[in-house]
């Protein structure tokens, strides 16, 4: 059973190569170890192996050093490709998501997402804006072009700005009038004819 055990052990790569070198001769065992974890395990083997040394025949000993010597296959570390590929596929599994609380425990009523609010803004006919991402990274690397390009706004595309709706209470879905609001000409959209609100001029 014991050899069940140690045989095991070893093939499922339990023995890190960088931390011991673990090797059988005549029923005793060499160990070479940094980790007191691995050197208390390597000594409960010792022990298990003179105790079957001395209940066995020489033949059993002999037979269990050339089955762990020719089954036996050492972990190696990683490398750094394969744990970028585990990070890969721990993206798919970890998926971020954002509740949203239809009813406060206080008031009963829809409670708004303060991070739509910091980095989205609404425009009265509808549509959501948001600012480009890395706008400010490595700015000065940039041509005057991509820099007048990075002040400029994107629009939300339709799904996001109807989901952006229901992440926020109706108070933010109403028009504001602020004083001095740079947006004031993008808040309408008269050209279009779905979001039009005066009659057309012929």
């Amino acid at each position: 059973m014991f050899s069940r055990i140690l045989r095991s052990t070893i093939q499922n790569n339990i023995i890190h190569r960088n931390l011991c070198n673990v090797k059988l001769v005549n029923g005793t065992i060499i160990q070479k170890l940094q980790d007191e974890k691995q050197r208390n395990l390597i000594s409960h083997w010792t022990s298990q192996v003179r105790w079957l040394n001395s209940t066995s025949t020489s033949s059993t000993v002999q037979t269990l050093t050339s089955k762990i010597n020719s089954n036996t296959t050492l972990y190696s570390p990683p490398n750094a490709s394969s744990i970028l590929n585990l990070q890969n596929l721990n993206i798919g599994v970890n998926v971020p998501s954002r509740s949203v609380i239809k009813f406060t425990r206080s008031r009963g009523k829809r409670q708004t997402v303060k991070t739509v609010l910091r980095r989205f803004y609404r425009l009265n006919w509808g549509i959501w804006i948001r600012t480009k991402a890395g706008r400010h990274r490595r700015f000065w690397t940039k041509s005057p072009a991509r820099k007048r390009r990075c002040r400029q706004h994107v629009f939300c595309n339709s799904t996001q700005s109807w989901l952006l709706d229901k992440m926020v209470s109706p108070y933010w879905r109403k028009p504001k009038y602020w004083v001095d609001d740079p947006y004031t000409p993008y808040h309408t959209r008269e050209e279009f004819w779905i979001t039009r609100k005066s009659p057309k001029e012929y």
